[in-house]
């Protein structure tokens, strides 16, 4: 019995101290979105991410341009990419920077 009244008070703080390791994170962390991206080059020197352009595979270069009458840019898949994308189209897409 002298047993029992010292195990007992520390079996309980055993179990509280491994019950806190063991709690669920209340808000868990949501999972990052993957988004493909291609890339532009500014000025020759820094490279610009922008959102998946649906260019399809044909004879001219994929380009876009920044607004209505703003400057024009070769698309990219990777940054650093010598090759830019190929498109069927040689009409820029317009989108905002």
């Amino acid at each position: 019995m002298k047993n029992l009244k010292f195990l007992l008070p520390m079996l309980a703080m055993i179990f509280a101290i491994g019950l806190t390791f063991a709690t669920v994170d209340p808000e868990p962390k949501p999972e990052p979105v993957e988004q493909a991206q291609d890339y532009i080059l500014l000025n020759g020197t820094t490279w610009v991410s922008i959102d998946e352009q649906p260019c399809e595979t044909g004879e001219f270069t994929c380009r876009v341009q920044d607004g209505e009458n703003g400057p024009i840019y070769e698309v990219y898949d990777e940054r650093n990419d010598e090759e830019p994308k190929g498109s069927s189209s040689e009409d820029p897409m317009v989108i905002e920077l």
